[in-house]
């Protein structure tokens, strides 16, 4: 329960960074996203099969990515969806090591 929770707020996270104009914090970059959906599947697979949470996790940048769209102070790339996938996937090989350091 802890961990779901934990996760839904990350999300609130991400969101609120995703759609906050510039001028009152809101950043992009590689950084970001790497540490946003990097952050995002590692708790995800602590509930979910790593699979799942790999692909919850890069689907839900996708629709952050979709509402930037809507907003006219943001913008929607596909370098940002690129992004997240390699965040994802990193996250992912983080989650191994450390599940497999614990046995």
């Amino acid at each position: 329960m802890r961990w779901r929770l934990l996760t839904a707020l990350w999300m609130l996270a991400i969101l609120v960074g995703s759609l906050l104009p510039p001028a009152l914090g809101g950043r992009g970059g590689p950084g970001w996203h790497g540490v946003g959906y990097g952050v995002l599947v590692l708790l995800m697979a602590t509930w979910q099969p790593p699979v799942v949470a790999a692909s919850l996790a890069w689907v839900y940048g996708a629709l952050m990515e979709g509402l930037q769209w809507l907003v006219r102070y943001r913008d929607a790339q596909v370098e940002d969806l690129v992004a997240n996938a390699a965040a994802v996937i990193v996250g992912l090989v983080v989650w191994a090591l450390a599940r497999r350091r614990r046995r």
